[in-house]
């Protein structure tokens, strides 16, 4: 079915309260549908469209998008909410799911117009260092003057690195860059190869936009003065639980994730439908008209991005959900989480600053302020990621085999008796709408039922 853009009315204070009753009751076994209609219409249309010719989970092309746009944005913008506390746009984000539920192709789609535009700076880099390097022969040769600059590649995306190899491309690429890892669990596992917590400290630094220098021994030390470097890639619900090893659990990386994780998430089959190429050349667009927006710098040359602040009624809204946020991590019933939820007031901002980006991108603003709508906007993005993040840490501490089940296969484990027949099984699947194959594939898992006799299971659980 094609589905038209959302109506919802993000300025409308009824939308806004129902933001707050999501804080207020909590984690609960609701569905947490990812936000589609925060984004501009034009991103809408992309997101649906993708999803219904393309079969990409929402919750992965959305995330994906906000990861491309925050890579392109960089050090160009940042928001002040308060005086003396302004953020830019980085983002660590992490797709979740199991294997084969179309993870990596919503990120690839949506990195696709800055991989060509990575691809025709390279081809500009390799004409002008052709050019240089014969304009050094004749110099040599005779005695005319040596070029004054060398070129260099200014590309946004960086896949395998090092923090030194990483910072090297930062300082040519000071507007920013996103690190692109198809399979995120070796962004992580790669921590401390060369020198332990080396690395794992590069993150935490880069995630507060804190200066970071980077010595080396046989060539110059690098200094980038605003770093701003996003991060996406996808991994398994099943290896989540590497997140937390090699103090990753206590020193707050993992409370700086973001984690997209659509619910009920299964293998789809193909669609019937071809996708518009209007659509790909729309997203295209967007991401030129995002690169478009220029780097302003200092006297140094370092970035100066341009401040963008609130207008009161956005500035009131932002306050209300932080004072009711901040409840939440003090609440100690809250302990376990309160390091994540105090990483929201931070979220919170550089999604509002990235939100009003895209509708000026799209011509949906012209942004002078941050505006209500997208206060709402971000607002609702941030408690469909509090809710993944509540889900991934009781995957992360709950051995249960059962919690990390979607959810609809979570009420059916709950529903079956304790021991029961196939037939009587197929029943109360069919009751909850699951087909019978997903049901018997279902009864396949070992961690969770013991088969008694032909046609005959117990629960383990």
């Amino acid at each position: 079915m094609n589905q038209e853009p959302q109506k919802n009315d993000l300025s409308n204070p009824e939308t806004f309260q129902n933001h707050f009753a999501e804080i207020e009751n909590g984690f609960n076994e609701s569905e947490n549908k990812f936000p589609v209609e925060v984004f501009p219409v034009a991103i809408q249309n992309i997101i649906n469209q993708t999803n219904e010719c393309l079969k990409y989970p929402v919750d992965f092309i959305g995330t994906s998008i906000l990861f491309a746009c925050s890579t392109v944005i960089g050090n160009t913008y940042k928001a002040e909410i308060i005086p003396g506390w302004v953020e830019g746009v980085t983002l660590y984000l992490a797709l979740v799911g199991r294997a084969g539920t179309n993870k990596s192709h919503p990120l690839t789609f949506a990195m696709q117009p800055i991989f060509d535009h990575d691809k025709k700076t390279y081809a500009e880099y390799k004409e002008a260092k052709a050019v240089y390097q014969r304009a050094m022969m004749q110099s040599k040769s005779e005695q005319t003057e040596i070029p004054e600059n060398k070129p260099f590649w200014r590309k946004f995306v960086v896949g395998d690195f090092t923090p030194e190899g990483l910072a090297e491309i930062h300082r040519f690429n000071l507007r920013g860059l996103g690190v692109y890892s198809d399979e995120l669990a070796g962004w992580f596992k790669n921590f401390n190869r060369y020198h332990k917590g080396s690395e794992a400290e590069f993150w935490l630094s880069n995630f507060s936009g804190k200066q970071i220098t980077i010595d080396r021994k046989s060539q110059e030390p690098v200094l980038i003065p605003t770093p701003a470097i996003s991060v996406c890639g996808s991994i398994q619900t099943a290896i989540l639980k590497e997140l937390q090893k090699d103090n990753r659990g206590e020193n707050g990386f993992i409370d700086r994730i973001l984690f997209a994780m659509p619910e009920n998430l299964q293998k789809e089959y193909w669609s019937e439908i071809n996708l518009n190429p209007a659509i790909v050349g729309s997203w295209a667009q967007i991401i030129s008209n995002l690169i478009s927006l220029p780097l302003e710098v200092d006297e140094n040359g370092n970035p100066q991005p341009r401040i963008l602040d609130c207008s009161p009624e956005a500035k009131e809204i932002l306050k209300k959900w932080q004072r009711k946020n901040t409840d939440l991590c003090n609440d100690p019933e809250n302990e376990k989480l309160a390091s994540v939820y105090s990483k929201f007031d931070i979220y919170l901002i550089r999604l509002v600053l990235i939100l009003e980006l895209m509708y000026l991108a799209t011509g949906e603003n012209s942004t002078n302020t941050i505006s209500d709508k997208t206060a709402n906007a971000a607002i609702a993005l941030v408690e469909y990621f509090r809710k993944t993040a509540e889900k991934v840490n009781q995957i992360i501490s709950n051995t249960n085999p059962v919690e990390v089940l979607p959810l609809d296969k979570k009420q059916l484990y709950k529903s079956l008796p304790k021991e029961f027949a196939t037939k009587a099984g197929l029943l109360i699947a069919d009751e909850m709408k699951i087909e019978s194959r997903d049901f018997e594939r279902f009864l396949k898992n070992e961690n969770l039922f013991q088969k008694i006799s032909h046609g005959e299971y117990r629960k383990k659980l």
